[in-house]
Parts: C-alpha cells; sequence; structure tokens
C-alpha cells in the first residue's frame, strides 16, 4: 500500500495503543531480585519505580555488588548471601535472576519449585538440553515465566514487527545486524594479580571471558539481536555458518573478541513458493562503527533499528531503470554501467541513491528494561503464563545463539536441533 505519513502514524498509534499496562489491583508484588551486579543493579533501580512491586529481598554472594544492589533497593529490601534462604525466608511471589549464564537453570529451577513466577536474564541456558528441561518444568509448574529480551517490550521494536507483518516493507529478503564495541569486555579485579585471591575474583568478576560460565558475544549480545530476526520472520533459522576468534584482546579469556555468523531462514513468499531469507549478523570488541542496530530488508522498504530510534526507508524506483543515453549528465555521471542484453544498462553505485526519505517511528520515549519488567507483574498479577517472552521464546533464541558458537567450533555449517 502506499505509505504517507498519515497511514504510517495511524498503523503506530494502532499498535501503541494495543500495548497492555498493569492492571490496578489490590496490594503490590512480593518481588526479590537474585545477583545485583551491573545488569541486576539496572533491574533493580526499574523495579523500584514501578508502584506495584515490593521489592523486599535482595540477593549476591558477592558483597561489594550486594552493598550496591541494597543501596539501590532501598531500606525495606532485606539482604542476602545465599538466595536459598531468601526463598525460604522471604518466600516472594516474584523472582528476578541476573546471575551467570551457567546459574541460569539451576536457580530458576530452584525458583519454581519454591513456587514463585520467575523473571530470568537471557540468554535462557547455558546448554540447549537445560533450556528445554527447563521448558518441561516451566510447563509442569504452570508458573508465569519471562525471560529479559527486552526488545520484545520496545516500543518502537513493537511497531516495527507490526509494519513487517502489515506488508509495509513487502517480503522480507534479508537481514543485516550488528552489535560493535570498542573495549575490553574486562572488568577491573580489585585485587593485585599475584593476590592469593586473584583468580577466584578475576572469573567471578569476568565470568563472561570465560566458556566455563559463559557463551560470550552471541549469548550476551547476539541474543538479543537474534530474537529480533526470530520475531519479525515468525520463525527460527534452518541453519547457521560462523567465524570468530580472539584477534586482539589475548588477555587471557576464552571466548572470542569477535564473531560473523550467516544465517538461512526458510519461508514462504508472497506466490506461496519457498524462499531462502539470509540473516548476516557480526560482533565486535575492538571497532564501535555502526553500534548496535538492525537492518530489516524488504522488496518495497527497509527498516532501520535501535532501542532509541527507528527509520523507515521506502525503496526508490525499484521498477525503473536508466538506459543508457540518459540526458541528465549528472544522474548518468553517478551510474556504473552493466551490460545486459546488448544493451548499456545504468545503476546507480550511490549507496544512498535508492533510500526515500525516512519515515521516522516517533514515539514517546521509553525504557524498555523497566517496560519488560512492568509486562511481566502485570502477567504476575493476571497469572497469565502467556508473557512478551515466554519459555518457547526463550528456548528458541538460546538454540539459536549456542548454534553459532558450535559452528565456530566444528567449523561448518549446523542445523537447528530438535526442540
Amino acid at each position: 500500500m502506499p505509505i504517507t505519513r498519515r497511514t504510517f502514524l495511524e498503523t503506530a498509534g494502532a499498535t501503541l495503543a494495543s500495548s497492555a499496562l498493569l492492571c490496578a489491583d489490590d496490594a503490590p508484588i512480593r518481588t526479590v531480585i537474585i545477583g545485583t551486579g551491573g545488569r541486576g543493579s539496572d533491574l533493580i533501580r526499574a523495579l523500584t519505580t514501578i508502584d506495584e512491586v515490593a521489592l523486599i529481598g535482595v540477593c549476591d554472594d558477592y558483597s561489594p555488588h550486594l552493598e550496591q544492589g541494597a543501596k539501590y533497593a532501598g531500606p525495606q529490601a532485606k539482604t542476602f548471601s545465599d538466595y536459598r534462604k531468601m526463598l525460604d525466608e522471604m518466600k516472594p511471589q516474584a523472582v528476578v535472576i541476573a546471575v551467570p549464564l551457567y546459574l541460569h537453570y539451576k536457580v530458576a529451577v530452584d525458583c519454581l519449585s519454591a513456587g514463585c513466577d520467575v523473571f530470568l536474564e537471557k540468554t535462557m541456558c547455558y546448554t540447549v538440553d537445560e533450556a528445554k528441561k527447563l521448558a518441561a518444568q516451566v510447563v509442569a509448574s504452570k508458573r508465569v515465566f519471562q525471560v529479559g529480551l527486552q526488545r520484545r517490550a520496545n516500543a518502537i521494536y513493537k511497531q516495527a514487527q507490526a509494519m513487517v507483518a502489515a506488508g509495509m516493507i513487502g517480503q522480507v529478503t534479508s537481514i543485516k545486524a550488528q552489535w560493535h564495541r570498542n573495549n575490553s569486555w574486562r572488568r577491573p579485579v580489585p585485587v593485585p594479580k599475584g593476590d592469593a585471591n586473584w583468580l577466584k575474583l578475576e572469573k567471578k568478576l569476568n565470568w563472561r571471558l570465560y566458556k566455563a560460565y559463559s557463551a560470550g558475544l552471541m549469548a550476551e549480545l547476539g541474543s538479543h539481536q537474534m530474537d529480533v530476526a526470530n520475531w519479525f520472520l515468525g520463525t527460527h533459522p534452518k541453519r547457521v555458518f560462523a567465524s570468530g576468534g580472539i584477534e586482539y584482546f589475548r588477555d587471557g579469556r576464552e571466548v572470542y573478541d569477535n564473531i560473523s555468523c550467516l544465517y538461512e531462514y526458510e519461508l514462504k513468499g508472497t506466490d506461496g513458493k519457498p524462499y531462502t531469507v539470509r540473516a548476516n549478523y557480526t560482533s565486535l570488541c575492538n571497532n564501535a562503527y555502526e553500534g548496535a542496530a538492525e537492518l530489516i530488508m524488504g522488496t518495497k522498504g527497509s527498516l532501520y533499528l535501535t532501542s532509541a530510534k527507528g527509520l523507515l526507508f521506502q525503496e526508490k524506483g525499484t521498477d525503473v531503470v536508466s538506459w543508457e543515453g540518459n540526458k541528465d549528465q549528472q544522474t548518468a555521471d553517478a551510474n556504473a554501467a552493466v551490460v545486459t542484453a546488448g544493451k548499456t544498462l545504468k545503476l546507480s553505485n550511490d549507496p544512498w541513491a535508492h533510500r526515500g526519505a525516512p519515515f521516522e517511528i516517533d514515539i514517546a520515549e521509553g525504557n524498555d528494561t523497566r517496560d519488560e519488567l512492568v509486562s511481566f507483574i502485570d502477567h504476575v498479577r493476571r497469572q497469565d503464563t502467556k508473557t512478551i517472552c515466554d519459555v518457547k521464546v526463550g528456548m528458541t533464541d538460546c538454540a539459536t545463539i549456542l548454534m553459532a558458537n558450535q559452528s565456530v567450533e566444528t567449523g561448518g555449517w549446523v542445523t537447528f536441533p530438535v526442540l
């Protein structure tokens, strides 16, 4: 359909109007958080702004993190170094989990067994087998469960997904995503390297750099963006080929400091015939160019997405070509000759030439970390297990990112596992 600013904003308004907010009801949800490091502290700060939450306990086995979390949580929150003791003593209704990846399965299972509703940070589990077992336990428990893939709560991404579903960019043909940064990902250890406690603290604070505790860049960053691909395409990838390594930060880490992936998705086109969408994903630790973003390309347009802004570019001149002899010399000079059928076809090399003026997804500024927690608490209050990022979504995302790591290790194509 032709896209005008009016139709664009009408679509945006309809999507955002359908977003559910919290239902007013009775007492606040008694909530605790396990893990008060960097991400855990972000979640604590967000939880303290939600009136429907009573944050009654915080837990961490590293005292500096626990002290920091307690400061953010406020004096009403009791502190614990053992989460099992906290579950027994506080008997919370909801638990927010932000521990290192290798602990996700065990902590989540213990919380479900204690009768709690669970918000579990991404990636859902350290292995696909753990994810499958956790999924079965969530279903059996009938508890509310949500994975922390916050783009599912971001108004920009929700609007963009609705636009793709409505056919506003035509048939999706390709996806390009990246998370590029220029830092070592290493956190300082508060004792000198010669100290007897250095190695223990190094692995506690820099667990993301060691394979025994972490699945590296794909789990910590790529999980968000490959979830966007799965969500927008409505399916999981068929297979992946990936290459990665430690090329720059040779500091004892075990996980890659760069990775490049080619995912293949099999879909049905508008003509009902199968076709392949290829999604290219890269993550770097030594160059921040392009930052973190996703580009969803279709036959009628492209969506450029970040957590702070979304842009829609309509394709220009998809059915019009410029032949040799064009009287507009400036246009002719910008074109490159391609020989076909005995004639010279002029196609532009200018990367901006085929982009129309962008439509901005202009919505009220939000906070997707807070928004995902608002949604979780709403589902807890209503005891609605169909959260915005349920266990099936989390399990699919987990398999999607771990198969890329497996491809790097094996040096070949890896197919999506049976779930």
